[in-house]
């Protein structure tokens, strides 16, 4: 095992922490499974004897998985839209209309979405943590803006 691996985990889990809990929320939609899910990426990496090259579409990927894994674990109804963290200055009934938006659309175009727009990775970055091909990515990024763009054309609730 590394030696500073502990120590690189967490200045990375400082630095990304918004991130990989939006993700996971994107997915879940429920606060404690996303917290569980990004808790588990972490235990998962700091038992690697090595850390990967590229940390960060990793340790979205490994997110993913275990939200994905809680997912179908959870026999219940996946609950309404939950806040994601965000920097922007947005009103309050922005984030939650764009929220129905975004709960709308189908999981795997929410996750394309979420990853390229809230949390700023590129294709080549979102087909390494969903495991598909860029034009496939491209293609989900697309469709999932031209949904949004159709539904954001009716007002908020």
């Amino acid at each position: 095992m590394h030696d500073d691996l502990p120590a690189v985990v967490e200045r990375f889990y400082k630095q990304h922490r918004k991130e990989l809990y939006s993700f996971a929320l994107a997915i879940t939609r429920d606060p404690e499974a996303a917290e569980d899910a990004v808790q588990t990426a972490i235990v998962g990496v700091l038992a690697r004897r090595h850390l990967p090259r590229t940390l960060l579409p990793y340790m979205m990927r490994a997110v993913r998985n275990a939200a994905i894994d809680w997912r179908r674990a959870c026999a219940k109804h996946v609950g309404p839209p939950v806040e994601v963290e965000s920097g922007s200055t947005a009103s309050r009934d922005t984030w939650r209309w764009l929220e129905q938006c975004l709960s709308q659309l189908p999981d795997d175009v929410r996750e394309v979405i979420v990853l390229k727009e809230v949390i700023g990775m590129t294709f080549r970055e979102i087909g390494m943590i969903c495991k598909r091909p860029l034009p496939t990515v491209a293609s989900r990024y697309r469709r999932g803006i031209e949904s949004l763009r159709a539904l954001m054309v009716e007002e908020p609730s």
